[in-house]
């Protein structure tokens, strides 16, 4: 918040006799003297509207995204000095996400999040931002108060949809080589194609979707590594379901909603990926991304996981209502209850043998 600032009105020395008489009352000289002291107090504490006159903050020290006086500065490769939490929630919106294309060996591992790209603010160039401590020394100590209100401003802010953005590097790709087909098959390519984020703690699963000619063509995996290996005869394109767990969502446009998971979180993201025999010599290769996640805030968190207690709270309720309503209808219930487990081992039969 900008601090106001109101410059101490010296009183004035003429006399407030408007007769012109050198004579002037006591009263007055009175209220003279009180208000000369007042004028050479110093602001007390909780006075806003009463700074001293080193606390206005310089144009030089102002934030051009929030214009408020720079707090915790960070400086782009352009030179262009922010606050890092508007360079950060800028980057929420402008980070470069291009696929730079690698050998399928490399590891994602080698790449830390510091040195993701986004668009500077003021002249829109790629780059990224560093700390710049000097600077935060010298408004820290330029400014006394400034600087800690803003301080307390960022710590203190109470919002319950706030949260953190965090970077990840996801690489998706395809090792291959060239193997000896059967007497009657084609199937000279074994390829694997995996997705490597250089974060599993935060990923819930991998849905991997193949040509409608394998069996099965839908695979998902829990747990790394994110991988599947196969033959064939050709190549086409994968497309890849990356979901984060609870507490955590995809920030970009084409993020989805996990479906049948009961929360409103972008937390799956689609790509694709076509399979590649002739990159590097003919070993594959992979891409590799820049993206962001977002954790949720403590507000947010408290209320899902409220309504996570609700919801279960309200399935347990019809659980119990069916369940009455199913002894009532089979009479003692345990005939009913071997008819519907019979019934649920058929099922689970028949879904093995449709995969």
């Amino acid at each position: 918040m900008r601090q106001r600032h109101s410059r101490s009105m010296s009183p004035r020395c003429e006399s407030l006799n408007t007769s012109g008489s050198r004579d002037t009352t006591r009263a007055d000289s009175r209220h003279m003297r009180e208000n000369r002291d007042r004028s050479t107090e110093s602001p007390k504490d909780g006075d806003m509207d009463a700074k001293p006159k080193d606390e206005i903050v310089s144009d030089d020290d102002l934030c051009p995204v929030c214009h408020l006086l720079l707090y915790n500065p960070v400086t782009t490769r352009c030179n262009h000095t922010l606050c890092a939490t508007c360079m950060a929630h800028w980057a929420d919106v402008s980070m470069t996400s291009q696929m730079t294309i690698l050998a399928p060996s490399s590891s994602p591992s080698m790449f830390s999040g510091a040195d993701t790209e986004a668009r500077c603010p003021m002249c829109r160039t790629p780059t990224n931002a560093t700390q710049n401590s000097d600077l935060a020394a010298q408004l820290q100590q330029k400014y006394p108060i400034a600087y800690p209100a803003r301080a307390a401003e960022e710590t203190t802010e109470d919002d319950p949809n706030s949260g953190t953005i965090e970077a990840l590097t996801l690489c998706i790709g395809n090792s291959h080589k060239l193997v000896s087909p059967g007497p009657d098959s084609h199937n000279m390519h074994e390829w694997t194609f995996f997705v490597r984020p250089s974060r599993r703690d935060i990923i819930s699963g991998v849905e991997i979707q193949l040509h409608p000619t394998f069996r099965p063509p839908t695979i998902y995996c829990k747990s790394a590594p994110y991988e599947i290996r196969r033959k064939g005869w050709g190549y086409f394109t994968i497309t890849v379901s990356v979901d984060l767990k609870k507490g955590w969502s995809w920030v970009s446009e084409d993020a989805e909603e996990v479906p049948f998971r009961g929360d409103d979180a972008k937390a799956r993201l689609l790509l694709d990926w076509t399979l590649d025999f002739a990159g590097h010599e003919g070993k594959g290769s992979m891409g590799r991304c820049r993206l962001k996640v977002r954790k949720e805030g403590d507000g947010e968190r408290r209320e899902r996981e409220e309504e996570d207690r609700v919801n279960d709270g309200r399935w347990e309720v019809e659980m119990v209502n069916d369940d009455e309503g199913e002894e009532e209808e089979n009479g003692d219930g345990e005939e009913g209850e071997e008819e519907e487990e019979e019934e649920e081992m058929f099922e689970g039969t028949s879904d093995v043998s449709d995969e």
